[in-house]
């Protein structure tokens, strides 16, 4: 009786996380989890602004179709190279399908609309993001009406809560723009919809072609749900959960970083800075986002052997404890990217640079520890020390905001993000410190 017990609540088990479990469901309920820090331009910009140049650095504006028509004969070496990389190094990699790869040769004269479609499809990102020229301006500066870039032109979404469809400045091919605004900008792209509605389930063609099977957690018919094994990396779980939920290891933030590093790097040796500097913010967004300890840990507070347990129970019928942690740790999260998204916004808008958070994000001192990102860096420097300190940070929370209050001033919460804020600063720099072809802040 109690081997066919326990062979029964195996097989629930196994059942249970196959679903999804915990964080399956963690993504159904609110889906805006998938976001790491809310609004990535107001961390580059403060990251940044210490970096020696950086503020006198410009770059001209150059449109997607311009850079490919000169690289087309030359970008099909780099991509191959970089999928090879990846295939060797990356283990649960899915392998982008050879009928993807940019066209060589055979794209050289091509018009500007093929050479982008054969683009986004052999980098694998959605085919509906425009990557039109523009920029993202700061809380509190206004955009003359005759520039706003239409939402429609920068994102796949409706809306983003946490970015002002007003903040966006159209640009011309050979405007003269800020190397900060360009970097900055670009952090949030992956937000706009790069990385949504690409699975085999999503219900879009791209899903069908794009060769990542079926989503390995949380619900396909949710815009941001799709996009939460690109942005979250959960390299530092016990065994426990990872026998029981091998499908957490399925996820792409190290790719995605990788490949837009390539790419940057690409551009810049081809004489296209402005590309150069776009693809690296694509690259530090991803950075930025394993400092959020939410993005690093499953369930910060939760350990193994309790979300096992949680989980079977669910099984059995006993939803209780399942719904209370999913609760607790979206609320969490939640709570956690609104307090850091208002506070900020707040500072920009009242020019108080000296903020706590906007002033950690400028402090180098541990800069040190991580000077230049390397590959393996992100998971064994920058995802590890986010991991560690998830559990202490969703104490706090609790500590802090028992009701969920995020506008009253929390002395003890904000040091804590604060300290977030300083690993986010440092890692952006030390992503730029490796792809400035001029070397600046090495």
């Amino acid at each position: 009786m109690l081997a066919g017990a326990a062979s029964l609540m195996n097989r629930r088990v196994s059942s249970w996380v196959r679903r999804g479990g915990i964080l399956g469901i963690l993504v159904v309920v609110l889906p805006s989890a998938a976001l790491g820090w809310s609004n990535h331009p107001l961390c580059t910009w403060q990251a940044v602004a210490v970096m020696p140049g950086m503020a006198e650095r410009v770059v001209t504006a150059e449109t997607l179709g311009s850079f490919l028509g000169d690289v087309s004969d030359r970008l099909p070496a780099a991509l191959e190279g970089e999928e090879i990389w990846a295939r060797a190094h990356l283990p649960f990699y899915a392998p982008r399908p050879d009928a993807l790869r940019f066209g060589g040769t055979s794209a050289v004269g091509k018009d500007a609309a093929s050479l982008r479609t054969g683009f986004v499809q052999a980098i694998r990102v959605n085919e509906g993001m425009m990557l039109d020229l523009y920029v993202q301006r700061p809380p509190g500066v206004g955009v003359p009406a005759e520039r706003v870039l239409p939402w429609s032109s920068a994102s796949v979404l409706k809306s983003l809560e946490d970015t002002e469809a007003g903040s966006l400045e159209r640009v011309r091919e050979g405007d003269v723009l800020r190397v900060a605004d360009v970097v900055a900008t670009a952090t949030n792209e992956p937000d706009l919809g790069l990385d949504i509605g690409l699975w085999a389930d999503s219900g879009s063609a791209q899903g069908g072609r794009y060769g990542y099977g079926a989503q390995p957690f949380g619900n396909p018919h949710l815009a941001y749900g799709t996009q939460a094994p690109f942005h979250m990396g959960f390299y530092h779980e016990s065994g426990l959960v990872y026998r029981a939920a091998g499908y957490l290891q399925r996820t792409y933030p190290e790719a995605r970083i990788h490949l837009f590093m390539t790419l940057s790097r690409f551009a810049f040796a081809q004489g296209h800075p402005y590309w150069g500097w776009r693809f690296a913010g694509w690259a530090i967004h991803y950075v930025q986002d394993l400092a959020q300890p939410y993005h690093a840990r499953v369930l910060p507070g939760v350990g193994a052997l309790t979300m096992v347990g949680i989980g079977a129970l669910d099984m059995l019928g006993i939803h209780g404890p399942q719904v209370a942690a999913v609760s607790r740790v979206t609320n969490r999260h939640i709570v956690l990217e609104t307090y850091q998204y208002r506070r900020m916004s707040a500072a920009y808008r009242a020019h108080d640079m000296d903020d706590p958070l906007l002033a950690a994000l400028r402090d180098t001192s541990d800069d040190g520890s991580l000077e230049r990102l390397g590959t393996s860096s992100v998971r064994e420097i920058v995802s590890a020390q986010s991991a560690a300190v998830a559990d202490e940070l969703d104490a706090q929370l609790v500590r802090t905001f028992p009701a969920a209050d995020v506008v009253a001033e929390q002395p003890a919460m904000t040091r804590l993000v604060a300290d977030r804020m300083r690993q986010v600063g440092r890692d952006t720099r030390a992503v730029i410190r490796v792809l400035d072809p001029e070397g600046v802040g090495r």
